[in-house]
């Protein structure tokens, strides 16, 4: 549940807040362990006409027909309540500085929701793919402001990097590897005009519907890679999407003078003395 648990010094040191949140990461678990034992024993029932996020975990076999294990559902319920809250707001927060610091990425957002959602039409999971310019803006907010700007990783096989025998790095079994993706996605060997805001990156091809092929596969990891990826990522996205939508449709906003925006890169990734902005009911 914490990054803190996985650099094995810092796990180990005895600080009074870490004592704190270890007390607090019980209770949290504990909770949630009621709450599948009480669903598994029909002691509790979704509150949606259908099935909700528990009973898709708890109905869920892997790729040889067998279920999760309660502890599995635990902590995939875990990722989206607790991981998925304030990285999406996070994600949000820079959108919506970005929108309001380049007028024509907001002309260009304001058009297409204008189009998609007439006369303040609420949107629905139908218009979601018509939306192609607040998926590119959130895509390229996700590049230059990942709200998890870096993430672990254990080494379960050794590894020599390096292209030559000068600068050869060996890395043993159970390394902790950090990936910084902040940095890796302001890399100039990768990315065009890495520092510039260019939602066009990002547009699909209009004959084709796809996306443009990045330079390296791993070169954007807003939601790490591979097997163990983040499990929330496309619901974030879709979540992130309505409501920039939503938010751009019925909303004037601009940023208050004076401020200094710099990122304040800790575990997640927000504007360090905050963002204020005025925000007034679009007519």
């Amino acid at each position: 549940m914490r990054m803190i648990s996985q650099v094995p010094l810092l796990a180990r040191l005895p600080f009074w807040r870490k004592q704190l949140l270890d007390e607090n990461s019980r209770r949290v678990s504990n909770f949630v362990e009621q709450i599948i034992a009480d669903r598994r024993k029909g002691r509790s029932a979704s509150l949606c006409a259908g099935a909700d996020l528990l009973d898709l975990l708890l109905s869920a076999v892997d790729d040889e027909g067998q279920p999760f294990s309660d502890q599995e559902v635990k902590d995939e319920a875990l990722t989206f309540v607790v991981a998925g809250h304030e990285t999406t707001a996070n994600l949000m927060t820079w959108a919506m500085y970005v929108l309001m610091t380049n007028e024509s990425v907001l002309r260009a957002c304001r058009e297409e929701v204008d189009q998609v959602l007439p006369n303040g039409m609420i949107p629905s999971y139908e218009h979601m793919n018509n939306l192609q310019v607040c998926e590119a803006i959130l895509q390229e907010t996700l590049r230059l402001y990942p709200p998890v700007p870096w993430f672990v990783r254990k080494c379960i096989r050794e590894h020599t990097i390096g292209s030559d025998g000068h600068h050869q790095v060996r890395i043993p079994v159970g390394t902790t590897i950090a990936i910084m993706t902040y940095m890796l996605h302001r890399r100039a060997d990768f990315w065009p005009r890495p520092l510039e805001f260019d939602y066009m990156r990002w547009m699909r091809n209009p004959m084709t519907g796809l996306k443009p092929k990045l330079t390296h596969p791993f070169c954007y990891l807003p939601f790490a890679a591979g097997s163990r990826n983040c499990i929330g990522q496309n619901f974030a996205l879709l979540e992130a999407k309505v409501m920039l939508a939503m938010f751009v449709q019925r909303c004037n906003f601009s940023i208050e003078p004076g401020q200094t925006i710099v990122p304040q890169i800790t575990i997640t990734m927000r504007p360090k003395y905050g963002l204020k902005a005025r925000v007034t009911k679009r007519s």
